[in-house]
């Protein structure tokens, strides 16, 4: 036998370390997507525990809470709603506790609409690097060609106008900021800087159309219900269009005039 017949050869040494390098990286990138997969699951479950939450806390006191230190959302220069994040200086006397995002221990962002009826909890996904929006809510949209939701990829201003005519204060540029349930294009929050994320891209009448569950107006059969459960969205006087549930059970865009 030779003396070196015991020892490993630099090839058999260099194909072994090439095979380590190979399975760690699989485990690696396998252990992080786990990671974020389990992060994704508690997000899922903590919109559903928060929405259990606020509908008892609802029941309880006839409204949601209002959103603390929030900003407003406005069409016309006429609020429409509320929003900021879930944080403490929301009074939700039916949580022991907040729930905060697993990854960066930030809240989740909170919106009301001005009657305090509805609500919309809004997080992002990390979706195995592809992140998504997630959104819960009862929200319902009267008008999806004005406020298909009351969530914008925005923080920390006193008002934003929506409303595409209202040039002068950027109202066209704030309407590419809808975030929309299973959405990419606006994130709440993105995961390098915990700020809101968006890529500017127009939103869709059409995506809507698919998610339809964010505007389907099941509810009101005429501009007059709408206005008796406080749903408009303008200030008086100002015409804008609604859907209503016409007699054949199908909506259909009909203008209305502010009371």
């Amino acid at each position: 036998m030779k003396k070196n017949d015991s020892w490993f050869t630099l090839v058999e040494i260099i194909v072994a370390a090439t095979i380590l390098v190979i399975l760690t990286t699989i485990w690696f990138y396998s252990y992080t997507n786990n990671l974020a997969d389990a992060r994704d699951w508690k997000r899922k479950s903590d919109a559903a525990t928060i929405g259990s939450q606020l509908n008892l806390y609802k029941r309880q006191r006839w409204a949601f809470p209002a959103p603390g230190n929030s900003f407003q959302i406005v069409n016309h220069w006429f609020l429409v709603a509320n929003q900021w994040f879930l944080n403490n200086d929301v009074s939700l006397s039916t949580a022991e506790s907040l729930s905060l995002d697993p990854d960066l221990d930030i809240p989740y962002v909170y919106s009301v609409t001005r009657s305090k009826q509805e609500y919309q909890i809004a997080m992002s996904l990390e979706n195995n690097d592809s992140p998504l929006a997630l959104v819960q809510w009862n929200y319902k949209s009267v008008s999806k060609n004005i406020l298909p939701t009351i969530v914008l990829a925005l923080s920390g201003q006193w008002a934003v106008e929506i409303n595409a005519s209202e040039t002068a204060t950027n109202g066209n540029i704030n309407r590419t900021l809808f975030v929309y349930d299973q959405g990419f294009h606006n994130l709440p929050y993105g995961f390098e800087n915990a700020t809101p994320q968006s890529d500017g891209t127009p939103f869709s009448t059409a995506l809507l159309d698919v998610q339809s569950t964010y505007w389907q107006n099941i509810d009101y059969r005429s501009c007059w219900e709408i206005f008796t459960a406080a749903k408009w969205i303008s200030p008086s006087g100002t015409t804008d269009e609604y859907q209503i549930l016409n007699s054949s059970g199908t909506l259909t865009n009909t203008w209305c005039l502010a009371p």
